[in-house]
């Protein structure tokens, strides 16, 4: 069920009375409490958290797109040639980050080698590695964002201390010594990072520190991994240690990178997310989330090249957190599971932000040294958990309050049935006294383990004590569905007779090794026991990482039964296993979501205004950019409340800025995922309130071109796919000249198209111990002869699994040609010259609708 806002309380009087808007339900006793202090505030918000392991794969894979709106204060890839995994070169991640205005590349050396752990041919061996694999990442353009990291959790690999402390130490000491001096001679303004142990370990960091500082060979960079649910709990513990050691020794304050930390069960959950992020930021620290899945995915929070699940909108929210970080305390300190949260102040807005998360049921948020006046506007918007490879939409406001703060600044807002799971985002601007409530729609969730199970088992999935697991809703799913007779049987509640959409969060079961490779599965749904239908659940990368499908369903009032089964008696048994966690539903509506101006980004100096008037004022070359959610690929209506003359446009993908005239209402194709759309002023000032987007998607508009209607040449060719739209998918196109396939395409007018490219890939390099070694595989696009675009095609999983990839591509009126090909030849796994992807259709229809 939706969280239910408990109306805001004002602080109370000397004389004991409320001043806020409205009386509120009592609180119970033990309902925790957030304190935020806007009167200490603490400096700029370092954005610590927002960094991964292995989060970028190649320049495009996450696409621009989700990388844009992140501050990326750090990222940790491989060196450049570096064999340990297939992708992740420094190069390219050093330049995405100064294509994004992202901070330092924290380098492991030890990825250079292919095998994990790694091999140990002895110090001098590696250091010539190291000598040979260095120049060329100083040769980057970006070589200012290295840092060089020598040595990865060597308490564990090379330098296993056992019963043998002193030895090994020793060792390791003049190992590191030997790293360092050359690192000093052969990328001498380049910073080094370290001793990056697995742990935090206070006797060995007091001996590296001594060692270190006699030997003057200090990191740059200090560098340890919090990897247990524990880390929650120890993090600041450990930090206060080293903070203290390094005034012992009279050192100037090193910075801080925790270059792994966090579970599974942590990423793409918003609940979990915000505590690690919130012990980062109190800290300063930089960190970088682990590599646990496959890399390009932003460790898990972003499950298509430019889709986004619920933990990237947590990562986007607080990157857009500015101004000065104010003092939180939360209920409790150092402790797993427990609320809490990030707040900022920023003066040049006329705002306040608060990102909490981790409690559960109710709460309450104190706050106090408020400066924005006596009546203060305050909206709660939710960021769902949509599982690790579930579709997000933006934050959903689910109230909105007016406050009357007391003269401290002071007031409270109360919070009611929060999820755990969910993250929370509060702001704070002036008011007028009153308040638009929030209309939300009604919803309702059931979770698979309290249903009716038949041939099914209940499973545990991530939690303190399972990190390893991915989440889960409950923290329980329901698997084994193998049998003949495996059922799950749902009894639901709602409140009118009519359409509604159910969401099921998933896991695809059906493994890669049976002959016939991975795919999508299959169950039967019924309701009432009505006719079966076919849910198709596509592949996720392992089968706790949780996928959503939504379909529609009727539904009378009252109680309904919702079954989704292996089999049914007259349409069959389903093809493969799913695992399933839970179910949602809500009334089937057109998506409508209203995007406000002032908690967009913009650049430049843009004016905030609040009140009847709220928005942003822009003049000359500041712009507003909105991150537009489209739930499909299709055409939406987009509408912009706005006074003056300006211009819209949209920021790529794979192409210059696109402007049109801005309109109060135009209709642009948009792709799944999201999209960028920018305002900005072309006469005097553009006054921008919001921007609201409306629509489902859909093919209406689109011109749909299949695998058998395009043009072959070579080794390309039509291959039999059950699973692709007509039964037959593109294979064999690139890995050397002529093998293409060719589009021909007809336009009414000159200009931008948006082109669907429905895609499969599955190449992998397989054999690592954990990690799912995906490769991109790169398609060369011309139009009319020229070159439009080079793109990698992350993977999908499966051969048999077919995702979206956007371009916009310029066409002329009358016919045009798209060619697609790779005409290098194919040397290996990884090869950018290699074979394409497979493909299962196009689409394309006019950006401007």
């Amino acid at each position: 069920m939706q969280p239910l806002l408990r109306r805001g309380l004002a602080a109370a009087t000397a004389a004991g009375l409320l001043t806020g808007l409205a009386a509120a339900p009592a609180q119970g006793q033990d309902a925790p409490v957030l304190t935020v202090d806007f009167g200490q505030l603490t400096g700029a918000p370092d954005h610590g958290a927002v960094g991964s392991l292995y989060g970028i794969s190649e320049n495009g894979v996450p696409g621009d797109n989700l990388l844009d709106p992140l501050r990326m204060s750090s990222m940790a890839p491989k060196p450049t040639g570096g064999t340990q995994h297939p992708n992740g070169d420094a190069n390219d991640v050093l330049e995405v980050l100064a294509e994004h205005d992202g901070g330092e590349a924290f380098v492991n050396l030890q990825d250079w080698y292919p095998d994990w752990p790694y091999q140990n041919d002895g110090i001098d061996a590696y250091l010539a590695e190291v000598e040979a694999m260095v120049p060329a990442m100083e040769a980057s353009p970006h070589a200012d964002r290295l840092v060089y990291v020598p040595f990865n959790e060597p308490n564990w690999i090379w330098y296993n201390r056992g019963s043998d402390y002193e030895g090994t130490t020793a060792r390791f000491f003049h190992d590191w010594d030997a790293a360092y001096a050359l690192l000093r001679e052969i990328a001498p303004d380049t910073p080094i990072a370290g001793p990056n142990e697995s742990h935090y370990d206070a006797r060995f960091m007091r001996d590296f520190m001594e060692h270190a500082t006699a030997a003057g060979t200090v990191p740059d960079v200090i560098t340890w991994h919090e990897l247990s649910p524990d880390s929650l709990r120890y993090y600041q513990r450990n930090h206060d240690d080293y903070r203290a050691l390094e005034a012992e020794l009279g050192l100037e304050p090193r910075r801080i990178n925790i270059n792994e930390y966090g579970n599974n069960r942590d990423f793409g959950a918003p609940g979990q997310m915000v505590q690690w992020a919130a012990m980062f930021e109190d800290t300063d620290a930089l960190a970088d989330m682990a590599y646990w899945t496959a890399s390009g995915g932003l460790s898990g929070n972003a499950p298509q090249t430019n889709v986004p699940n619920g933990g990237w909108w947590f990562l986007k929210t607080y990157s857009q957190m500015t101004g000065q970080t104010a003092l939180v305390t939360p209920p409790q300190n150092d402790a797993v599971d427990t609320l809490q949260g990030i707040a900022t102040y920023d003066e040049t807005k006329d705002q306040a932000q608060i990102l909490l998360g981790g409690g559960s049921g109710e709460a309450t948020v104190d706050f106090t040294g408020l400066t924005l006046g006596r009546k203060v506007t305050a909206t709660v918007h939710e960021i769902a958990w949509t599982g690790n490879e579930g579709s997000s939409p933006a934050p959903r406001a689910v109230d909105r309050i007016a406050l009357r703060p007391d003269a401290n600044g002071a007031a409270s807002i109360g919070l009611g049935d929060l999820d755990p799971m969910s993250a929370y985002w509060i702001t704070l601007t002036p008011g007028t006294g009153r308040a638009e409530p929030v209309e939300t729609p009604w919803s309702g969730t059931w979770e698979a383990e309290d249903a009716a199970i038949t041939g099914g088992a209940v499973y545990n999935e991530g939690s303190a004590a399972n990190s390893w697991a991915f989440p889960a809703s409950g923290g329980k799913s329901v698997g084994s569905l193998n049998r003949a007779d495996s059922r799950v049987q749902f009894t639901v509640d709602v409140p009118e007779t009519g359409t509604y959409d159910l969401t099921v969060t998933y896991g695809n079961t059906f493994g890669r090794n049976l002959p016939e490779g991975a795919s999508p599965t299959e169950q039967f749904l019924t309701v009432n026991g009505g006719a079966a239908a076919t849910v198709t659940y596509p592949s996720t990368m392992q089968w706790g990482s949780r996928g959503q499908v939504t379909v529609q369903v009727e539904l009378e009032a009252g109680e309904n039964a919702i079954a989704l089964a292996k089999s049914d008696h007259e349409a069959g048994t389903a093809y493969g296993e799913a695992g399933l966690d839970k179910i949602d539903l809500k009334p089937s509506v057109v998506d409508t979501h209203t995007y406000p101006a002032v908690f967009a980004r913009t650049e430049g100096d843009a004016e905030y205004r609040y009140g009847h008037r709220e928005g942003v004022g822009l003049n000359g070359d500041e712009q507003v950019v909105f991150d537009v959610f489209a739930p499909a690929d299709g055409y939406y209506e987009i509408a912009a409340d706005t006074e003056g003359k300006g211009e819209l446009r949209v920021l790529g993908p794979h192409t210059e800025d696109i402007a049109f005239e801005l309109e109060d209402e135009q209709t642009l194709a948009l792709h799944e995922g999201i999209n960028r759309i920018a305002l900005n002023a072309t006469r005097g000032t553009l006054h921008v309130r919001d921007l609201t987007v409306t629509g489902d998607g859909g093919d209406e508009g689109f011109t749909l071109i299949a695998a058998a209607d395009a043009d072959l040449a070579g080794t390309a060719a039509l291959t039999e796919n059950r699973w692709a739209t007509e039964g037959q998918a593109i294979t064999g196109v690139g890995g050397g000249e002529g093998n293409t396939a060719t589009l021909t395409v007809e336009a009414a007018e000159a200009g931008p198209h948006l082109l669907l490219v429905h895609y499969a890939n599955d190449e992998r390099k397989s054999g690592h111990a954990y990690n799912t070694d995906i490769i991109s595989r790169y398609a060369e696009f011309t139009v009319n002869g020229e070159a439009a675009a080079t793109v990698p095609m992350r993977a999908t999983w499966s051969w048999n699994d077919f995702w979206s990839y956007p371009l916009i591509v310029d066409l002329e009126p009358g016919t045009n040609t798209i060619e697609i090909g790779n005409p290098g030849l194919f040397t290996g796994i990884g090869d950018r010259q290699g074979r394409t992807a497979d493909f299962d259709r196009f689409e394309i229809a006019p950006l401007h609708g």
